[in-house]
């Protein structure tokens, strides 16, 4: 089941991330931010893909010694999580339609305490 979770996972980080990477323009637009923003999300799209999709699918497909690895996804995890909750509580975001960015920080919030309970209470599964 952990497994099949770090699947899905990693299937839905490619979704997010090329969506970032390869359609910025549309979320500009459906949350009405400010264009400047696309290089940026841009890199959020790549870092996604790279990291989240690539490292989960990884660790889907191996999961004996991909501990390390768990853990780095889950770190970054964590500090991107925690720079969104920041951006958000301190106005950072252009956009005038809050609710995707909402959106995006409760997903990113669910999936960082889940790779977080699975990084400490499964490690045997990834060790």
């Amino acid at each position: 089941m952990i497994r099949l979770s770090l699947l899905i996972l990693s299937i839905f980080s490619l979704i997010y991330g090329v969506y970032f990477l390869l359609f910025p323009y549309n979320f500009v637009r459906i949350t009405a931010a400010e264009e400047i923003n696309i290089a940026w999300l841009r890199n959020i799209g790549a870092s996604i893909t790279g990291l989240l999709f690539i490292g989960l699918f990884y660790i889907y497909i191996k999961p004996k010694k991909s501990y390390k690895l768990l853990s780095i996804i889950t770190i970054t995890s964590i500090i991107q999580t925690s720079a969104l909750i920041y951006s958000r509580l301190f106005n950072e975001f252009s956009a005038k339609k809050l609710i995707l960015i909402d959106l995006t920080i409760y997903s990113a919030l669910i999936v960082t305490i889940y790779l977080v309970y699975i990084t400490i209470k499964h490690k045997n599964i990834f060790t």
